[in-house]
This record gives structure tokens, C-alpha cells and sequence, in this order.
């Protein structure tokens, strides 16, 4: 009789131990998926209530990305809002004509493609590459709607991010007028990133380049070998190579 005594309260013990070491799991994921979350500029604002609120209904997906493993291709469907958290991706993109072709290395944090979710044609427009292993926060589109836009913060945090891209381009456009060939081929690669920093390569005959900036081939030569001998770029067959595109956009600011 004692010994059963004994095995019960044991059995006790231990359901209440694995159901406050379950809660103390939980608690623990809800934190840490909430800083997550805050260090992202699209939910900073909300408070860890909001976020549980969200957790409540909706299901956030964190996927992990083996290195090289495709994460989206050009011509899917973007119904997903999917943010890089961790690790570095690989962006290429390739002009409609397929005559050249950019490749950016991209760094986290970074919305993938938010823009692409809405309008006439939705779906992702350049092809992503995990460079290394990679997190990726997945968000159902219609969740977006269901139960995201109830917050006033996220919805503003998401029409200013998506706003403050689109501002940037028209500024890029308006205020900016190329006076040198390096300033134009800087302008050409700028104009074609989805971020302006880190490495960029661009793949592309030095004839067609030439072409678009209505040089001669010749002109254009001569701007990319001055620009290789002050280190700003790397020339290769078919290829340019910038290690660092901030610097590449300083040190030709400062020149002009």
C-alpha cells in the first residue's frame, strides 16, 4: 500500500514537473520569437501582448535554408510575406532582353519581395539563393489581412517600409544626374539593386553596356580599368565585380 502511495506521488511529480518544464519551453519559444520579431522594422512597436495575440491565431513559420538550397525562383508566386532573419542570401536578377544580369549577395534582416504580394503581376521577380544556412520568417498572405492589418502599427510600419523603397527610387531618378562615365556605370548598377551594399556582380558584355549608356565601347574601357586601379572594382571576362557597393557609391559621390 505504501508503495503505491510512493508511485502515485512520484507519477504526480512528474506530470507536474514535464508540464512546468512544457510551459517554461513555450514561454521561453514565445520570447524568443518575439525578439525575433522586434528586431524586424515591420513589427517594432508591437508589444509582446500583440504579438501573442498573433500567435494565438496565426501560425509564423521559421524556415531553415541549407546553403545553396533555392528558396524562391523567378516567376513563383509570391502569396507569402517572407522575411530573411538570419544568414545571407544570394539575389540574381536578369534584364528582360536576358542580355546582362545582376547578382547581389544580401545580408539579413531583408523582406523578400513585399512589393511582388500585391498587383497585377505577383510573383517574385528575381531568383534567392541561400549563400549560407539561412532563417526565413514565412507569413501566409491572407494572414495579412486576417489578422495583421487588426494592428495599426504593423500596417503603418508596412506601408511606410514599402513607401520609403518606392521614394528612394523616384529620388535616385530625379536628383541624381550622371556628369562622368564612371557616374553612369555606378548609376547603371545602383539603379538595379535591391540593396546598396555588400558585393555586387554584374554579368554583361562591355559592347551592350555600352549601348545602354550610349558610349563607345572603347569610353567604356577606359572608365571601368581607371576604376579597377583605384580598387573600387574587379574586371573579369564578361563581368564586374564590386566587393563593396557603398564604397563604390561614396568614393564616386565624393568625385563628382
Amino acid at each position: 500500500m505504501d508503495n503505491d502511495v510512493k508511485k502515485n506521488k512520484n507519477r504526480n511529480h512528474n506530470i507536474l514537473f514535464l508540464q512546468f518544464k512544457s510551459y517554461k519551453t513555450i514561454t521561453q519559444e514565445i520570447s524568443d520569437m518575439y525578439e525575433s520579431l522586434l528586431r524586424l522594422p515591420y513589427f517594432q512597436g508591437l508589444s509582446i501582448n500583440d504579438i501573442t495575440a498573433i500567435l494565438d491565431k496565426v501560425t509564423l513559420e521559421f524556415k531553415k535554408i541549407k546553403e545553396g538550397d533555392t528558396i524562391y525562383n523567378i516567376g513563383d508566386k509570391c502569396d507569402t510575406f517572407s522575411i530573411l532573419t538570419q544568414g545571407e542570401l544570394q539575389c540574381y536578377s536578369v534584364s528582360p532582353d536576358n542580355t546582362y544580369s545582376i547578382t547581389e549577395i544580401i545580408d539579413s534582416p531583408f523582406a523578400i519581395e513585399p512589393e511582388s504580394m500585391f498587383g497585377y503581376d505577383t510573383s517574385y521577380k528575381s531568383r534567392y539563393t541561400a549563400k549560407s544556412e539561412c532563417t526565413v520568417l514565412v507569413i501566409d498572405k491572407k494572414f495579412l489581412f486576417s489578422d495583421f492589418i487588426k494592428h495599426n502599427i504593423f500596417t503603418i510600419n508596412f506601408l511606410n517600409l514599402i513607401s520609403h523603397s518606392t521614394q528612394k527610387q523616384r529620388l535616385a531618378i530625379w536628383n541624381f544626374t550622371p556628369t562622368t562615365i564612371e557616374e553612369r556605370i555606378v548609376h547603371f548598377i545602383f539603379m538595379r539593386c535591391n540593396t546598396h551594399k555588400g558585393e555586387k556582380r554584374i554579368s554583361i558584355k562591355m559592347e551592350r553596356l555600352a549601348t545602354i549608356l550610349c558610349e563607345t565601347r572603347l569610353n567604356i574601357s577606359k572608365a571601368l580599368n581607371n576604376m579597377q586601379e583605384n580598387n573600387l572594382i574587379e574586371l573579369h571576362r564578361k563581368e564586374i565585380v564590386v566587393p563593396q557597393m557603398e564604397l563604390l557609391k561614396k568614393e564616386t559621390d565624393k568625385q563628382s
